[in-house]
This record gives C-alpha cells, structure tokens and sequence, in this order.
C-alpha cells in the first residue's frame, strides 16, 4: 500500500484530483441537458410554425406525413446529421 502525501495544502493529490473529475463530469451533465432542452425547444416551435402552414384540406394522415418530412428532412441528409 503507498503512502499518501498531501499535495499542497490540505488534502492528497488523489482526493483532489477525484474532487475535479467529478466538478467537471457534473458541469458537462449540465451542458448537455441545456442542449437537449433548447433542441426540444427548437422542435417544438419548429412543428408549432409548421402546424401554422399546414394545408387544412389534405388528411389528417397527408398532413402528419408532410410535417414528418419536413421536420426529418430530406433522405440524402438524415444519415448525416449530428443529432440522430
């Protein structure tokens, strides 16, 4: 078993080091769940300004393909995008 030396201050190296992985780890949770509520966000107004433009006089079944479509986009570019 190795001896543990404080590290400049109190506290050894390891605990330190343990303290920052974890801030860091806690902080990019945080990001990445504002990302996913502002891309939510973007979705809904996106279906609500298409919803807007809908073409009333096409079925109910035409209408949610269309807005399918254009909320996925054009096939050629699913495969790349970042978020699916």
């Amino acid at each position: 078993m190795m001896k543990q030396r404080p590290y400049r201050g109190s506290g050894c190296l390891q605990e330190r080091l343990s303290d920052e992985i974890c801030r860091r780890r806690d902080q990019d949770r945080d990001v990445r769940s504002r990302d996913e509520k502002r891309r939510q966000r973007a979705q809904n107004l996106a279906g609500k300004a298409i919803n807007a433009m809908a073409d009333h006089s096409a079925s109910r079944i035409e209408q949610s393909v269309r807005k399918h479509d254009l909320l996925d986009g054009p096939r050629e570019f699913r495969s790349l995008r970042r978020d699916r």
